[in-house]
């Protein structure tokens, strides 16, 4: 009985220990890749970008954030949507447009969304993120950092169950790809980098699996590999500005 009491201590601190390590390997790496993309530089800068027919300006500082985005629509005139700790804000030509909850939160999801894959890998270091380093691989003749995240259910906002798998070039720390199972599986595969000064924010192609294929999403840089994933359409920043 002893035996096995100690044996089970043994277990449980075992797995502790290759948890923590896990976790502390994936966080060296996402930092590695953070001063790659120069991102532990933007607190207190303002970055400007267009996506498709938005203008973005994102600012972040000492963990407060504010995003915003202007377009011009055919029916409604000038619009400003600003979304910050404080909440989300929509102008309309200049006046502020109170908004139900529900649009509030479909016009926020919309303008964070932007934000967030823009601001990766940076975002990997937010209190909601639990990383896991897996394993190296192999796609395309290059060795790969393979981390597995997903969201605390406390923090994660409506998203908490969504899982991406992230692949970082272990030469320069690049996070050249990764997967997701928002709102279906998809895979982005980097086209170019786009850079500012020390910033760089990256394009990518965004593809998925063929129709009528269910597979494991830690298998789509495999599948990548082998040209078994079709392309979707190509996600462009374009007129990066940091100051």
């Amino acid at each position: 009985m002893q035996k096995q009491h100690f044996f089970l201590i043994t277990l449980i601190s075992f797995l502790g220990f290759t948890s923590c390590s896990s976790e502390h390997k994936a966080d060296k790496i996402v930092n590695q890749s953070i001063a790659f993309y120069g991102m532990d530089k933007l607190d207190n800068k303002t970055m400007n970008f267009d996506f498709r027919q938005y203008h973005y300006q994102i600012q972040l500082k000492k963990g407060d954030y504010f995003y915003e985005r202007t377009f011009t629509d055919d029916s409604l005139g000038k619009v400003k949507d600003q979304l910050s700790n404080h909440g989300f804000v929509r102008e309309v030509n200049g006046l502020v447009v109170p908004q139900t909850e529900k649009d509030s939160l479909k016009y926020s999801q919309s303008v964070n969304s932007v934000a967030y894959f823009v601001l990766l890998p940076l975002k990997l270091n937010d209190p909601a993120v639990e990383k896991d380093y897996l394993k190296s691989v192999m796609v395309n003749g290059k060795s790969y950092d393979e981390i597995k995240v997903k969201f605390k259910k406390s923090q994660g906002g409506d998203h908490f169950d969504d899982t991406f798998y992230f692949w970082f070039d272990q030469v320069d720390h690049s996070m050249d790809f990764f997967a997701y199972s928002e709102g279906g599986i998809r895979f982005r595969s980097v086209r170019t980098i786009n850079k500012d000064g020390e910033i760089k924010i990256q394009d990518y192609d965004n593809l998925t699996s063929k129709p009528g294929e269910t597979l494991p999403l830690e298998d789509y840089g495999k599948l990548f590999e082998e040209d078994r994933l079709i392309k979707l359409s190509e996600v462009a920043i374009n007129n990066l500005k940091v100051k």
